[in-house]
Parts: C-alpha cells; structure tokens; sequence
C-alpha cells in the first residue's frame, strides 16, 4: 500500500521524542442526524469511519487507511499486511523486511513457504545456514509415535528368549554343512532366516543347486524368489537355447517327480522371478526398491540370488551390499542365498569383509591330491583335482567340520555327496532321522 497520500504530523510520527496527541471525544449528535452535515462533528457515532474529515487516529478508523500515521495507536502491528516494509519499527527478520518502503503487503505464497520451512526444521530464515543453529528443538511427536524409543531394544520385555535353529531343506550336499545344536546330527538344511553366501569357481553347479532348492522350498508351501543378474531368464523369441526358465523347469521336475501340470500348479505358482540384469540399466539402488516391493506384496519367504557381484558390476561393493540386504532379511524372516564368484586367490569376491558379513558362508574349491596317501583317503588317484564344499562359518549354529567332496547328480546336475567321502570325515545323519 503506497505511502504517498498519508498526512504525517509531528504529533503523530513514530519517530518523534513526544507522544502523538489524539483529537478530543466528539460532541454528540441526535439519533437520525445527517452524518456529515454542517455540524456533525467527523468521529462522532454513526459517522462513516475514514470519510472526508474524519480524523485519522478516531476511534472505528481503519488501521492502515490512506493518511493514518504509521505508527499511530490502533495502526497495524509491525509486520503485519499493509505496514510499509522497512519502514521504521518494522522488524529486521520479519518476511520481507529490505523491501522498499510503501512496497505493499507481503506475499501470502512467501509467508507460507517460510513457515513450512521454520515447522519442518529448516533455516528460520532465509540464507541462514541450519548448522549454526545445531541445537534446536527436535520436531514435536505425534501421539502414539514412540519416537526415539524405538530404536532402544529391552530382552528382558521379550515373551520368548531362546530359540532352536530350524533348516530350510534343499535337496542338495549343503543339508549336511550345518549341524545341530550339541553338533552331533547334520542340520538337514540351510538356517532359516539366514543369509548365506555360496561361492565358488565357474561351472561347478552352484546355480543348478539353487533352483533344485527353489523347487524343493516352493513345493513345500512356500513363496520364493529368483532374482536373475546373469543372463536372461527367458527367451520369448524362440532362439532355440534352452534358457534359464527351461532348465527351472526340467531340473525341478526331476528333482520333485512331478509331470508339467502338477509342477505348475504345485511349484510355479510359488515362484517370482525379478530381472535385474545390467545391460538392462539397473542399479543396486533399482534392485533394492524392487526387491523390497516384491518381498512385501508377495510375501516371499526363500530367495536365490544369482549373483550377488553382478548386481553391482563394480565389485567394490559387494560386502556393504550384503550387509544391507542382510539386515532386511532378518527384519522380514527371509532366507537367502546369494550366489558369487571367487577371485583366482580362491576368496570369493569381496573378500573377507564378505565372509564376515554374511550369517554363513558356504565354498566350492578344488583339492589337489597330491601324494598316493591322499589320494587313497579321497578315493581318487595321485595328481588328481576333485571338487569339495566346506562351510567356512555359521553364525547360528555349528559347522561340519571337514571338507565333503562332491559329486553332479547325472540326471540335474545338482551338488551331492560323493560316495568317496572319507570314512573319518563320515557325514552325519540329519536331525530327525
């Protein structure tokens, strides 16, 4: 609102050393008088505040009207709409402050937006850096919102405290690496709840395994996930390879003894695959977003990762990686194998920090056999190479303590044990059995 139609008197300027002075009462007039005829003294009831005459500071004239003196009792607060910005008395941190004098009402939009911003934490004011202000009041809680108390754990509230570790079977030679509590029976399966990283060289079975676990782990009622990073799981275009989804399928239903329909109905409809392959733009960050959305919706329960380095290409982060993943998974009671390759150190790809992240860790590797001795105790012959598969460690329960050498099932592929396995290094039988 312009300035420039106000009258100012010494009196009445703000500025001024002396008080403003303020007319007398108005003498009163008869009910019905004309307002505004000759004699009807302006600011006597009845007369029409703010018309010809009437005096600027008169009780009902309105604050801010053209020719009230700012400042004036009754003028607009400092800072409120209509009071000149920077004019003198205005405050210096009010919204708009810097404006020219006679610049108007501030903008409502502006107001708002600084509000939001002061309610949400941020810079009280504009261009004012948050870190000088460290110790401002954390954000009011909303009832039933326990706050910071939800990060503080008490055991001692918990109704159960010990717990025994139950096994996810999966048909496969890794139902032997981990034992029960007192050790003297095989686990008969994978920790439930776990995540585990299974590793080894190339072409050695890892990923036929996994899906014969799939299917082992679906059939039994529950919902799984595949997540493919490594090449496409099926081929619409009819190329003629025999894709991922094939192999699924074929080593599924040898491994369960079910004919196509029965392992559609009994086993796929238990499976979600989610492809996550490079070449298709994706990130750990996409992976992560799908993978949670698919655990929720779904309520997956088993998943295979195969690999766990190719949703980071990179590989310079595969440990941190795991360890995200695994801390999701225990929140949503998931067991997870994540398959991964080895570097030609024989660790697998992210090294140690790898193996201790992960809750157990499972090793393809190569024996050399390199005297007649052990090649009679491995039933192979001298020089040989044979496959073996150890547990590296189990964060909840014990481990066989020796390696077992493996064989392929002829028919799947699948990792078993191999009938040379050393008598000394006998496997277990499996709790229950």
């Amino acid at each position: 609102m312009a300035n420039d139609d106000r009258e100012m008197s010494p009196t009445t300027d703000p500025s001024s050393a002396g008080q403003p002075s303020h007319p007398q009462p108005p003498a009163p007039v008869a009910p019905g008088y004309p307002h505004g005829a000759p004699g009807v003294p302006p600011g006597a009831p009845g007369y029409p505040p703010g018309a010809p005459g009437y005096p600027p500071v008169a009780p009902g004239y309105p604050p801010g009207a053209p020719g009230y003196p700012q400042g004036a009792p009754g003028y607009y607060p400092q800072g409120a709409p209509g009071y000149p910005q920077g004019a003198p008395g205005y405050p210096q941190a009010a919204p708009g402050y810097g404006a020219p004098a006679g610049y108007g009402a501030p903008n409502p939009m502006l107001q708002m937006m600084q509000m939001m911003q002061m309610m949400a934490g941020g810079a009280p004011f504009p261009g004012m850096d948050p870190a000088a202000i460290p110790f401002s009041a954390p954000p009011a809680v909303v009832d039933g919102d326990p706050g910071l108390d939800a990060q503080i754990v008490r055991p001692a509230l918990f109704d159960v405290l010990e717990k025994t570790q139950e096994a996810v079977e999966l048909g496969s030679v890794l139902d032997y690496l981990c034992l029960s509590e007192d050790g003297t029976a095989a686990l008969g399966g994978v920790p439930k709840g776990c995540t585990i990283a299974f590793a080894g060289p190339p072409g050695k079975g890892k990923t036929r395994t996994a899906l014969a676990g799939l299917a082992h782990v679906a059939r039994a009622g529950t919902r799984v996930a595949f997540i493919v990073a490594e090449e496409g799981f099926h081929d619409g275009s009819d190329s003629g390879r025999d894709d991922l989804c094939s192999r699924l399928v074929k080593i599924g239903r040898s491994v369960t003894g079910l004919d196509e329909a029965e392992f559609r109905s009994q086993v796929l409809e238990r499976v979600y695959v989610l492809e996550s392959q490079y070449h298709k733009s994706q990130t750990w960050d996409d992976f992560v977003t799908k993978y949670r959305y698919l655990v929720d919706k779904e309520g997956i329960r088993f998943v295979v990762i195969d690999s766990l380095n190719m949703l980071d290409p990179s590989k310079n982060r595969t440990a941190d990686n795991l360890s995200a993943l695994k801390t999701y998974n225990h929140e949503k009671g998931l067991t997870c194998i994540c398959i991964g390759q080895i570097r030609d150190t024989g660790l697998p790809v992210g090294g140690e920090a790898l193996m201790h992240t992960a809750d157990a860790v499972f090793l393809i590797e190569e024996l050399s056999l390199t005297s007649k001795e052990m090649a009679a105790q491995w039933g192979g012959n001298y020089r040989d190479r044979i496959d073996i598969v150890r547990a590296v460690k189990s964060v909840t329960t014990p481990t066989f303590p020796h390696p077992v050498r493996v064989d392929r099932d002829p028919e799947t592929g699948v990792l078993i044990p191999h009938s040379a396995q050393p008598s000394d290094y006998a496997l277990p039988p499996k709790r229950g059995e």
